[in-house]
């Protein structure tokens, strides 16, 4: 057993040969690695260790990228059509209505999980078909507004007008689920990111193929970049502060640089 003082970036090597050599992907090692890392920096600031250099820098391996997982059109017409048989849906999944503005609601503005369950009635602004994301909630600390599109319009129209029948407050959440399914036992509670989870996992398990807010985010995004000249528009709807980040949902689109190539190159 060696003490943390007495680790060297040969041990360290090693470990890291180790778990690539089991299967271990590069994501995960770097994951590991920044987290030891931090507690070495730590006790070198702090005195703790006797390191002239933190012993883990340089030892990350390159990510190669993934390519990100999306909703086909032909998904999302099958999810359409489910929405439709409420007839034969798990109770979960009532009222549809509801169900139905929620991945909406996902489908046409790409808002994460997160940020959607902490939205309040007083973050839709009808009139303007805006919807607000606080600096509190959004994952970059930023305010951030998100159009309402016309097809999302009615949708949202009626989860207000709901809220209101059931004497919600503007201080009230958005989405709560827990209001209208007759499932859900306790209505006083807000509905949570594990609900919201558990929701997708039964419309996952009843349609067949997987269907998350993330792909949601990632269809959208990937879509709207087959243009790039959309990349200002896909910045601010996805409310990333660094456009490197958007440019990272462009996917290599043969078709698109052949046309491209036949109209600029003469």
């Amino acid at each position: 057993m060696l003490y943390p003082n007495e680790i060297t970036r040969t041990h360290l090597l090693n470990w890291r040969n180790t778990v690539v050599g089991e299967g271990i992907k590069p994501i995960t090692w770097n994951s590991y690695l920044r987290h030891l890392k931090c507690v070495y920096k730590f006790g070198i600031d702090n005195n703790l260790l006797s390191y002239q250099e933190n012993p883990c820098n340089n030892l990350f391996l390159r990510e190669g990228r993934a390519k990100r997982k999306v909703l086909s059109n032909t998904e999302l017409l099958k999810l359409d059509f489910l929405l439709k048989s409420e007839y034969n849906l798990p109770e979960i999944l009532t009222p549809i209505w509801f169900i139905e503005t929620l991945i909406k609601t996902f489908r046409y503005t790409a808002i994460r999980r997160a940020q959607l369950i902490k939205l309040k009635v007083s973050d839709v602004d009808l009139p303007n078909r805006i919807i607000y994301v606080s600096p509190e909630i959004n994952k970059n600390h930023h305010s951030h507004s998100i159009p309402i599109s016309d097809k999302l319009f009615p949708y949202i129209q009626k989860l207000i007008f709901e809220l209101k029948r059931v004497n919600q407050t503007n201080d009230s959440q958005l989405f709560n689920l827990n209001l209208f399914c007759p499932v859900v036992r306790d209505r006083h509670k807000k509905t949570s990111e594990h609900q919201i989870s558990y929701i997708f996992k039964v419309i996952s398990r009843t349609i067949g193929f997987n269907v998350s807010p993330h792909r949601f985010r990632h269809t959208v995004a990937t879509n709207l970049m087959r243009n790039p000249s959309n990349l200002y528009v896909a910045k601010q709807l996805l409310g990333h502060r660094d456009i490197k980040v958007t440019l990272t949902y462009i996917e290599d689109d043969v078709e698109m640089i052949r046309d491209a190539v036949n109209s600029a190159i003469l």
